[in-house]
């Protein structure tokens, strides 16, 4: 789902979901909390990144305990519905976005798919290749390379942490890099890309990762080391991803032998 500028002005309000509590039904207290909220935000009613009352506000308001509020909260959760983040409290959880394992930019298939992006450069350095990252670009040992660390927004959540290593030589400047995507970058430099390689894994978010990508610490990641080649078979990036895995998913076809 797309937002206008008007929603997304509006998605930090905390949405205040208006119910009158029945102690003498049937159906439990959590869950005349959890059904109405879930047939909201399935309908699209709640857009994805709006803000939810906290679960103090929301107890203190209906005069239930703060464990019940709480519980219905977890069921949403669990299903996909809402997060939870430090820093950002309760929020509609957007939708997954589904991937198909390509050579292609994270940022322009996230446009073509309706969604608002945009990135923060977190750091550019200038560097000469130690041994490790001389075999990943093959170069020689002490050459100039560019390393730089970018954070993807989707919509209005945070969804990857990349790093990339670039040799100097046609790596973009920092202002280019944080106003168009790096493969957009390389285009408009004459760079094309031909093939690469690249593994996806999943680990256990680490602080730092956990601070930067607002997820708890520990939460799983989708990772992705990807190494690129140009026309002329020459490296032109190694790269590590990570992704919050509540928001991505890679997608692959199958065929039958």
């Amino acid at each position: 789902m797309t937002t206008t500028k008007s929603d997304e002005e509006h998605l930090d309000e905390p949405f205040i979901l208006e119910i009158t509590i029945n102690r003498d039904s049937p159906i439990a207290l959590h869950q005349q909390i959890s059904v109405p909220l879930e047939r909201m935000i399935t309908k699209g009613e709640i857009l994805p990144g709006q803000a939810i009352e906290d679960e103090v506000s929301l107890a203190n308001r209906l005069q239930i305990s703060r464990p019940t509020v709480r519980r219905a909260f977890q069921d949403l959760v669990t299903k996909g519905l809402l997060s939870r983040r430090r820093g950002v409290g309760t929020r509609v959880s957007p939708s997954p976005v589904q991937r198909q394992v390509k050579l292609s930019s994270l940022n322009e298939d996230l446009i073509k798919a309706g969604h608002t992006t945009r990135t923060e450069v977190l750091r550019y350095e200038v560097r000469f290749a130690d041994e490790d990252i001389s075999k990943k670009l093959e170069c020689d040992e002490g050459t100039e390379i560019v390393f730089f660390e970018r954070l993807r927004w989707l919509d209005n959540s945070r969804l990857a942490l990349m790093q990339n290593y670039v040799p100097s030589d046609i790596a973009p400047s920092l202002t280019d890099l944080a106003r168009d995507g790096f493969y957009h970058c390389l285009a408009q430099s004459g760079v094309h890309l031909q093939s690469g390689y690249q593994q996806i894994g999943a680990k256990n978010a680490s602080d730092y990762e956990a601070e930067i990508l607002h997820v708890d610490s520990s939460a799983a990641l989708v990772t992705m080391k990807r190494t690129s080649y140009d026309e002329t078979g020459r490296i032109v990036e190694y790269a590590t991803h990570c992704y919050d895995a509540a928001q991505y998913a890679v997608t692959m076809p199958l065929v039958t032998a």
